[in-house]
């Protein structure tokens, strides 16, 4: 069973014609393109460029924890909702295994008779 907690405000970035910037992303993460267009490049690890591009009112959830490239177009301002994912958090596993051990340890009654 996992317990929630609840959501963080988000954040809201903006990236002035061309500007460029590293953010910190966890995965899970959603950015929501309120105004311009971005391009996103997820933190290199192999040396694979893979870009995407968010366009106002579209959406793109991180896959990917790291320090993201963003880049705004040249044109105009961008402007950025970054909607961080809830925290789970996992409870202890060791009650219910001790339940199960003292349950199985303890001797069976049988009714003889």
């Amino acid at each position: 069973m996992t317990a929630t907690t609840p959501a963080s405000e988000p954040e809201w970035l903006a990236l002035s014609r061309g500007q460029r910037g590293l953010q910190w992303l966890a995965a899970g993460t959603t950015l929501v393109a309120l105004e311009g267009t971005l391009r996103l490049e997820p933190p290199s690890r192999w040396g694979a460029a893979v870009r995407y591009t968010l366009s106002a009112g579209h959406a793109h959830v991180v896959e990917t924890s790291g320090w993201w490239h963003l880049h705004a177009d040249a044109g105009v301002n961008a402007h950025l909702r970054i909607v961080v994912p809830t925290l789970r958090t996992q409870r202890s596993a060791w009650p219910g295994m001790w339940r199960w051990l003292a349950h199985w340890i303890q001797p069976r009654q049988t009714s003889r008779g």
